[in-house]
């Protein structure tokens, strides 16, 4: 007598088997444009990532360029000791005759105006100790030109503006020959020589074909 199958194993026999199938045109079409946003999307945030990182860098070299200014400035008079401001003898903000480097300046005056560096009045940027700071390569080696000698930072300047301010007001400025001769509005007097000054360092980078860019501003009010 020949055995009977169960209803079970004959379902499974009669089951037809589905051919494998692969991807069709369309879904490698979809797959490869979510690939392409993916990869696009990662593209841009590195590319974001680096200015933003290069402006980072930019900005703190900037500030530390100001404050090197700064420093330079700290035991400096305010005006020269011996000429002092004086209108008839020609003595203004400004360097006086025979001064022609950053070592030359020896009052906070001779500053105005000054700019340090890239297209500059003076050579630049400068240190504490006036001298001019290098070029570095990314290899930790100073930039040297021709002749081999050292190349100031590329693109960097910091230019100096020293303003007259009352002592009361540092928002008000005066000329460079201002003086109270008496009491005006109740404020004392106060010589040509006696007003507070105002000194700002502006850092600005210049990019190879590119625009200025003001990469720190530092002010300070020396009484």
């Amino acid at each position: 007598m020949t055995p009977t199958a169960s209803p079970t194993s004959r379902r499974t026999r009669r089951r037809p088997r589905r051919a494998r199938r692969g991807f069709t045109l369309l879904e490698t079409a979809l797959t490869l444009v979510i690939l392409g946003v993916g990869v696009l999307a990662m593209v841009e945030a590195q590319s974001a990532f680096i200015q933003s990182n290069l402006w980072s860098s930019h900005a703190a070299t900037g500030t530390f360029l100001a404050q090197e200014v700064r420093e330079f400035t700290r035991d400096l008079h305010r005006h020269d000791p011996v000429r002092r401001l004086d209108a008839d003898m020609g003595y203004a903000f400004g360097l006086e005759p025979g001064e022609e480097t950053a070592a030359d300046i020896d009052d906070l005056d001779d500053l105005d105006g000054m700019r340090f560096g890239h297209e500059g009045n003076m050579d630049g940027p400068i240190n504490a100790l006036a001298e001019i700071i290098p070029e570095i390569n990314l290899d930790g080696s100073v930039s040297t030109d021709e002749d081999g000698n050292p190349e100031p930072m590329h693109g960097w300047a910091q230019e100096v503006i020293v303003e007259k301010v009352e002592p009361f007001d540092t928002g008000t400025t005066r000329d460079d020959n201002y003086w109270r001769e008496s009491e005006s509005g109740g404020l004392p007097p106060l010589g040509m020589n006696d007003f507070p000054l105002r000194v700002t360092v502006v850092v600005t980078f210049t990019p190879d074909n590119g625009a200025e860019l003001e990469m720190a501003r530092v002010s300070w009010i020396v009484p």
